[in-house]
């Protein structure tokens, strides 16, 4: 802090990492290539024979027969008379007894709880189960006070 405060080094706006002091600087030199070859690629990007080589590419990728027929299937199951059909099959007793025979398997049971363990690592569940935590605790807390 006291380097900081004698403007030494300074913090860069965009990374959070210190850097020499430079007058009206607020990004290291790090953040300001990235920026520059982000320019650079927007600016390529916008150029009318790039643009019109991704349309060349896009459009023969689009012609592709497999290509056309996960469309065709994407755009089949988005008709409303197929969901209702589809939705109406999932309520059926057979399909639910054999979701539940599914979801008993072992290796189905193993997968699904390695899933949860990496999703429960991330910082934004961890936070948000905290908080919960947190405010549950002191709900309760007020309840036997209360009492």
């Amino acid at each position: 802090m006291l380097r900081i405060s004698n403007k030494e080094i300074t913090l860069c706006d965009s990374c959070d990492t210190f850097f020499d002091y430079v007058p009206q600087k607020n990004t290291c030199d790090e953040c300001q290539r990235a920026r520059r070859r982000a320019y650079a690629r927007r600016k390529y990007r916008q150029r009318p024979e790039v643009k019109e080589r991704q349309r060349k590419r896009k459009r023969e990728y689009e012609q592709r027969p497999e290509v056309k027929e996960r469309k065709r299937k994407r755009e089949y199951r988005q008709r409303p008379e197929v969901k209702e059909r589809e939705r109406k099959r999932k309520q059926t007793p057979e399909y639910k007894e054999q979701r539940r025979k599914y979801h008993q398997r072992p290796e189905v049971k193993e997968r699904q709880r390695k899933h949860e363990r990496k999703y429960r690592q991330r910082p934004e569940v961890k936070e948000r189960r905290l908080k919960r935590q947190r405010e549950r605790y002191h709900r309760k807390k007020k309840l036997r006070e209360e009492e």
